[in-house]
């Protein structure tokens, strides 16, 4: 599975029948099995807006692409 055209969410259910409807991931997280690891730092992200080429919200995805190459995002 991806974000192509290919292989992007409205295909995932080919490969993993779970995907369809209500459940849209073919990562199972079964959340009795997650631990916090306070040893891991907080993570931050950030980006430079002027960097950002397109940016496209699908519904269920988020995507930025950008023109990164003075590296500031």
């Amino acid at each position: 599975w991806g974000y192509d055209s290919d292989n992007g969410p409205e295909r995932w259910h080919e490969n993993y029948p779970m995907a369809k409807g209500d459940k849209q991931s073919p990562i199972e997280i079964n959340s009795k099995d997650v631990h916090h690891d306070t040893s891991l730092p907080p993570w931050h992200t950030s980006y430079d807006p002027g960097a950002a080429k397109t940016i496209l919200n699908n519904g269920r995805t988020c995507r930025v692409v950008f023109d990164d190459s003075f590296d500031r995002s």
